[in-house]
C-alpha cells in the first residue's frame, strides 16, 4: 500500500465513512487498536481462485481518540504512515514501543522493516530511520532493519480487549449465516435436479445443515462468553 492508500485509510476511519472497506477492531490499549481489515468487500463476482483475506493494521490515536497514525504489517515488513500534522509528536514511536511490537512478538520472533531512501525521499527516509534505530531496529543489509524478540518480556505483552458484540449484532451475524446455507442450499439443489442425488449433493447438503446449525451454536457461544463475564 502507498502513503497516499495508508492516508485514506485513517481519513475514512476518522470520518465514520469505511465505504468499500470491512473493518473489525480490538483495542489493544487506550492509544492502539489492532484491526484485521478487509479492502474490498466479498462479493458473489469475486474469482474463484481469490484466496486474500483481511490484512492486518495497527490504528494509533491521540488523546481526543482520533486517528493520527496507521501501521501495515505485511509479516515480513511494516509500513508506517503518520498524517503530516501529527509528525514529530512521539504517536508512533511511544505505540510501537509499549504496544504494536509485543504484540508482533506473540506471533513472531524477529521484525524486519525496510527503509529506502530512494523509494520514501529524504525526509521520510531520516525520519523513519530515527524511530527504526529509537526502537531498538539494527541494519543488517542494504535498506533492511532487524528486530529480535526479547523473549523476557513476553510476560507484558497484550493481546488485546474483547470487543463486545451486542444482541442486535448477534442477530445480524445469525442472519448472515443463515443467508450462506440457503445460498449453498440453492447451489445443491441445482446440481440435484441437473444430475440427479449424488455423493457430491449429498456432502453439499450435509454442508448446508452444519452451516445451518451455527446459527444457534453462535448464539450458544455469546451466550456463554457473556455469562462469563457478568
Amino acid at each position: 500500500m502507498t502513503d497516499q492508500s495508508l492516508q485514506s485509510l485513517i481519513d475514512n476511519l476518522n470520518s465514520g465513512n469505511t465505504g468499500s472497506y470491512l473493518i473489525f477492531r480490538r483495542p489493544l490499549s487506550q492509544y492502539v487498536d489492532f484491526a484485521k481489515i478487509w479492502l474490498e468487500k466479498p462479493t458473489e463476482d469475486d474469482s474463484v481462485t481469490s484466496s486474500d483475506g483481511p490484512d492486518h493494521f495497527y490504528l494509533i490515536k491521540n488523546n481526543e481518540g482520533f486517528f493520527v497514525a496507521i501501521v501495515y504489517d505485511m509479516r515480513r515488513d511494516l509500513h508506517w504512515f503518520v498524517l503530516p500534522q501529527y509528525r514529530g509528536k512521539g504517536h508512533l514511536t511511544k505505540s510501537m514501543k509499549s504496544t504494536i511490537i509485543p504484540h508482533l512478538f506473540l506471533s513472531r520472533d524477529q521484525q524486519r522493516i525496510t527503509i529506502d531512501e530512494m523509494q520514501i525521499g529524504s525526509l521520510n527516509f531520516k525520519a523513519s530511520q530515527k524511530v527504526a534505530l529509537v526502537l531498538g531496529f539494527i541494519k543488517s543489509e542494504e535498506e533492511d532493519y532487524i528486530l529480535l524478540k526479547d523473549h523476557s518480556s513476553n510476560e507484558n505483552s497484550n493481546a488485546g480487549e474483547n470487543s463486545e458484540i451486542t444482541p442486535e449484532r448477534l442477530g445480524e451475524l445469525r442472519k448472515q449465516i443463515n443467508f450462506l446455507a440457503r445460498s449453498l442450499w440453492a447451489i445443491e439443489t441445482e446440481i440435484e435436479m441437473g444430475y440427479g442425488k449424488t455423493e457430491y449433493s449429498e456432502e453439499l447438503q450435509q454442508l448446508v445443515w452444519q452451516i445451518k446449525n451455527h446459527t444457534w451454536k453462535i448464539e450458544d457461544f455469546w451466550w456463554g462468553k457473556n455469562k462469563k463475564n457478568e
